[in-house]
């Protein structure tokens, strides 16, 4: 066990994490940011006002009398939300509070720590967020170290989106609960296409981007996309469309599959004319590729939906001009892949396991509680069933700058839906490490290898590593 330890602990250390490319602004905050929890007061007009819920609380914490749970993360944003779950919590459930203990640490650091304290059985926290590549770390094996949340899931589970539920799913178990979906979303610069008379309901596939890529270079100089060259967005989400990944669900390498492959030589045969570049900065997370951007450098480009905030708090100057639409397909076979971001996970260390999984079902599983993802955290959440009422239609910073049908959108991808084989293989870091950081700067940007001569030397070395 310890040699396991060490080995994925010397390869995490070489990894740039899929869902590092959510990074935020402080502490490794892995997606899109978002507004501090809000915190509502009130104001008694009676000379003598009773004590409020929140004082009571409050007072049973000092007191002690509060059950003192620890939380670890290495995203501030998600330490504001479940600080604001707590006070929901210590209001509906004055006969039961909780103290919420927080500890936010640069991602790896995080995570290192997470694995010694759990092979060591002492020191971790109660609860904890796990970032999606890295989950399949923990799920070795037969001993558990996180706690089932099968008991509050399954309940509600016709309510949520199965394939991201599934990604945390091991041996029959759900280990972890996610804030987001992660659905894949075109961002289009509306302004560019229109001078050069595209229409976003035309491009279907990406043979249509590709066309249309022609008319808006012709047109205004532009390309119509970019592509990261040290990140794997673009290229994971593309490959996932043709369920191409780095291993099958039975944790085989497939990395240098005919599908990824496939997928390479089309981002570069639109590089070679001019209808795609290689992203400035490298990636979607720099303040040279806000910039471009802005000034109207591309006029589209993939992510995810939690990017939303990179325009809104980066790019304001876009505002009113980039429409969400769902990404081209290859045909009618493809899926549209979705990742999550980030899983909350009960430690087996915990000594209050049923009082943190009602907490966490409250906080994330509940109806109010997906509605705060979405108005406090500008995420999707995976309760699927509220995405088309008016919670998600009312005004707030996201309605304003991309309009009131963002999920009118989502939901006209949910049926096609189909989960990555992110957690399948404790390699999955190395993977993604090595198309990030090697093979799409290689391929797309020196041209000095082939994708498939890329690919292929991958596949070796993380087989060599397993």
């Amino acid at each position: 066990m310890k040699r396991r330890i060490v080995a994925l602990l010397l390869s995490s250390a070489l990894a740039v994490s899929l869902l590092g490319g959510c990074g935020g602004s402080s502490g490794g905050s892995d997606e899109a940011s978002s507004q501090p929890a809000a915190q509502e007061s009130s104001q008694e007009e009676a000379s003598e006002p009773e004590e409020s819920k929140e004082e009571e609380a409050a007072s049973a914490a000092a007191t002690g009398e509060a059950t003192q749970l620890t939380f670890w993360t290495y995203v501030e944003q998600h330490t504001e939300f479940l600080q604001d779950a707590v006070t929901v919590w210590n209001e509906n459930h004055p006969d039961e509070p909780i103290e919420l203990q927080t500890e936010t640490y640069p991602t790896e650091d995080m995570h290192s720590k997470l694995l010694i304290t759990l092979q060591s059985g002492d020191g971790a926290p109660d609860i904890v967020d796990v970032n999606v590549a890295r989950f399949s770390d923990f799920m070795q094996g037969d001993t558990e170290v996180f706690v089932p949340l099968n008991d509050i899931i399954e309940p509600e589970k016709q309510n949520f989106l199965e394939p991201v539920l599934d990604i945390y799913k091991y041996n029959g178990n759900y280990y972890g609960i996610e804030y987001h979906v992660g659905a894949p979303i075109m961002f289009y610069n509306t302004e560019i296409l229109d001078q050069a008379g595209v229409k976003v309901e035309d491009i279907v596939t990406w043979d249509d981007l590709h066309e249309a890529g022609k008319k808006v270079l012709e047109a205004t100089g532009k390309p119509i996309i970019t592509f990261e060259v040290n990140d794997s967005w673009s290229y994971y989400i593309m490959a996932g469309e043709k369920k191409g990944d780095y291993f099958d669900e039975s944790g085989n390498c497939i990395i240098d599959s005919k599908e990824n492959a496939e997928v390479l030589d089309f981002m570069l045969s639109m590089i070679e004319d001019g209808t795609a570049v290689t992203t400035p900065g490298g990636g979607f997370h720099t303040e040279e590729y806000y910039g471009y951007m802005s000034q109207g450098g591309a006029a589209s480009m993939l992510e995810c939906l939690w990017y939303m905030g990179r325009f809104t708090d980066y790019m304001p100057e876009l505002a009113g001009k980039i429409q969400v639409a769902a990404p081209p397909v290859w045909d009618e076979s493809s899926v549209y892949p979705v990742f999550g971001g980030t899983a909350t996970s009960i430690t087996t260390q915990c000594e209050n396991p049923d009082l943190a999984s009602r907490f966490l079902a409250e906080a994330k599983i509940s109806a109010e509680g997906a509605e705060k993802i979405w108005n406090v955290l500008g995420f999707d959440p995976l309760r699927w069933d509220i995405w088309d009422t008016d919670v998600m239609k009312a005004q707030n910073k996201y309605t304003d700058y991309f309009g009131s049908d963002i999920f009118e959108v989502v939901l006209g991808m949910k049926d096609k839906f189909h989960p990555s084989n992110i957690t399948a293989s404790p390699q999955f870091s190395l993977a993604n490490s090595l198309i990030a950081t090697d093979i799409l700067f290689r391929v797309l940007n020196e041209k000095s290898a082939t994708p498939e001569e890329a690919l292929g030397n991958a596949a070796a070395e993380i087989k060599s590593a397993q």
